[in-house]
């Protein structure tokens, strides 16, 4: 009898390839850490994972646009697992015309990639 082939979301969770939190926990608290030192309250946590074992780490806080201004800043702490570098920027928005530019960028640490072997690898 052939095996059924089963969405991720079906899988059991030892046989799917997404990150397991216990694996990318300790890359997601150092992010935060450096997001409390360095972005005011209150910040937003975002973490994406995928299939291929790849994994990306948000936190962010919006500076709205005041009454007399158009423009919002947005800064992000971001790691990504394929650039292995926790990376800040400081984003202006311009929330007339929906535009968006990184006025500033800088790097804030390197952590390795903790999780295994990647698809394709």
């Amino acid at each position: 009898m052939s095996q059924q082939h089963l969405s991720p979301e079906q899988q059991p969770s030892s046989q799917r390839q997404i990150p397991s939190i216990e694996a990318i926990g300790p890359v997601v608290d150092e992010v935060i850490d450096i997001a409390r030192r360095e972005l005011d309250a209150p910040r937003s946590v975002e973490i994406e994972t995928w299939e291929d074992r790849e994994f990306e780490i948000r936190v962010n806080h919006w500076y709205p646009a005041g009454s007399e201004n158009r423009y919002g800043y947005d800064a992000v702490i971001h790691y990504h697992s394929d650039r292995e570098t926790i990376r800040g920027v400081l984003f202006e928005e311009d929330t007339e015309a929906d535009e968006r530019e990184a006025l500033l960028k800088m790097d804030w640490g390197h952590i390795s990639d903790p999780v295994p072997e990647k698809n394709g690898e």
